[in-house]
């Protein structure tokens, strides 16, 4: 398969995914919190009229996974945002910088990466008790920068001293305009490649923060908290694991390949070697 068409394929899935996500309020049969009045309809297989069956509380799955949709999917795209931005900045001014001050953040960046990003999530949630998304999403953000500060510190100290850098510094350009106008857009297949792949985690994490009840809170949807009400008393519910555990695969894995086949488009040499 082409490097174009592995490109496009994951491209393609994963704008079905935001399409979904985007259309939920038009797309889903019912709204994603109605509880039915008569109380008949609770924890339904999948019917005609509920193709992904009902939850406890009579709530249609279907429509609770297409807005699930947003919200996991808004979590992880803004957060990844956030962190490629502080990842970035960090990154950037520790590489173009260098010395004494590269070697001081480093060292900095390896303390953070010595604590498992998933045991700091699960002890703010904990601590913080119910998060709202915005609070989710920052939390998120916030721990998931540090492989960007690497790789982009890494490729600004390789580009600092080829000839347009020395060019630019030779006819007075500020330091500052030629990291941010000159090196830093070079930077961007890697970051590129890393908010594609960070995406993925980030799904699977929010997931399984919602699945603990600490991400996000009923009675708003995500995929993570509808995997949890298929484990409430009452009985097996296969239909609340398999279809939100789908999504959910099938998401990451979308991220994934998409994230190695933009890798190999842009550095086809390397992943050959």
């Amino acid at each position: 398969m082409s490097a174009r068409r592995r490109t496009l394929v994951p491209l393609l899935a994963l704008a079905c995914f935001v399409v979904l996500a985007l259309g939920a309020p038009w797309l889903a049969p019912a709204p994603p919190n109605a509880i039915p009045a008569d109380g008949l309809i609770q924890s339904l297989p999948p019917t005609v009229e509920h193709p992904f069956g009902t939850d406890p509380l009579g709530r249609d799955v279907l429509s609770r996974m297409l807005h699930g949709a947003r919200v996991s999917l808004s979590v992880a795209f803004l957060s990844v945002a956030l962190a490629s931005l502080v990842g970035t900045t960090y990154g950037a001014a520790a590489g173009w910088i260098g010395g004494r001050v590269d070697a001081l953040c480093m060292r900095l960046l390896d303390v953070a990466l010595a604590v498992p990003r998933l045991l700091v999530l699960l002890l703010m949630s904990a601590l913080w008790g119910t998060l709202p998304l915005h609070t989710l999403v920052l939390l998120l953000g916030l721990t998931g920068w540090y492989d960007v500060a690497r790789l982009v510190r890494s490729d600004v100290r390789g580009l600092r001293e080829r000839d347009f850098v020395l060019a630019a510094r030779a006819t007075g350009v500020r330091e500052a305009r030629i990291l941010w106008r000159h090196v830093v857009p070079h930077v961007w297949p890697t970051l590129v490649v890393t908010a594609t792949l960070g995406v993925a985690n980030t799904i699977a994490l929010e997931a399984g923060l919602s699945f603990l009840g600490l991400g996000v809170q009923p009675p708003d949807a995500s995929w993570g908290t509808i995997l949890r009400d298929g484990q409430l008393p009452g009985g097996a519910r296969w239909w609340l694991t398999v279809f939100p555990g789908a999504a959910l695969v099938l998401a990451v894995l979308t991220c994934n390949a998409l994230g190695d086949a933009l890798r190999e488009s842009f550095a086809p040499r390397q992943v050959a070697a």
